[in-house]
């Protein structure tokens, strides 16, 4: 399936799974019974999966929205997959700030979104949309900070090589020194996942989760595009 919006969005047929487990986790979670309850919760569940999808495509466009004022790469499409989405582009970055100016897009874009999706909350509107608002709007801004995580292949990993890229003049300088370091980042990283595990167990089993997820995605989606994307 196409949308022709900036660049083409192609949807394959896998990227409906998360509507479908949304849809059953909410079934599983609501403790209702009654054929016309149960399908009232999993639409709502279902809605959930689509404002999901909807959020991870607005976080690729961010990106295309960088891109298409860069003149060393050039958006193609935006596809949506079962694991998540991503942006296909064509050239390369000439230096290290394009690099890391494509790789905050996302995020951008993500927290745009979630900041207009938190209108409704400063108007009247039904109280049912306002929940609804704010729920996707907290999904967004959980979608920015996680890709900033500066984890490969997540977008923040690409900032940080980036930002190192540009300081000292070589792609190939900043790759190697980025991974000396790469054993003091997972050491943070696991430090704050161990520290919010025990402060606060439902917020750390949530983010460790969500980037554990988010990871896997970008692994996979990554693998599927060539170097220069």
């Amino acid at each position: 399936m196409f949308a022709q919006l900036p660049v083409p969005i192609v949807v394959s047929r896998g990227a409906l799974v998360p509507v479908a487990v949304f849809a059953l986790i909410f079934m599983g979670l609501s403790g209702v019974s009654g054929a016309g309850a149960l399908a009232t919760v999993a639409v709502v569940g279902g809605l959930g999966g689509v404002g999901g999808i909807v959020s991870l495509i607005v976080h690729e466009l961010g990106h295309v929205s960088v891109a298409k004022r860069l003149s060393g790469v050039r958006p193609e499409k935006v596809s949506v997959m079962c694991l998540g989405a991503a942006a296909h582009l064509e050239g390369s970055y000439r230096n290290g700030r394009e690099q890391a100016r494509m790789a905050l897009g996302g995020p951008e874009g993500s927290f745009a979104f979630a900041l207009a999706l938190s209108l409704p909350v400063f108007f009247p509107a039904p109280a049912g949309l306002e929940v609804a608002a704010l729920a996707l709007a907290l999904l967004n801004v959980a979608i920015g900070v996680l890709s900033l995580l500066p984890v490969h292949p997540l977008d923040g990993h690409k900032v940080v090589v980036g930002l190192v890229w540009w300081a000292v003049g070589s792609e190939e300088d900043a790759r190697r020194l980025i991974k000396r370091l790469g054993a003091g980042l997972i050491a943070v990283d696991f430090t704050v996942a161990v520290v919010l595990l025990a402060a606060r167990p439902l917020i750390g089993v949530t983010v460790t989760a969500l980037a554990a997820v988010a990871l896997v995605q970008k692994q996979f989606i990554g693998r599927l595009k060539p170097p220069n994307e």
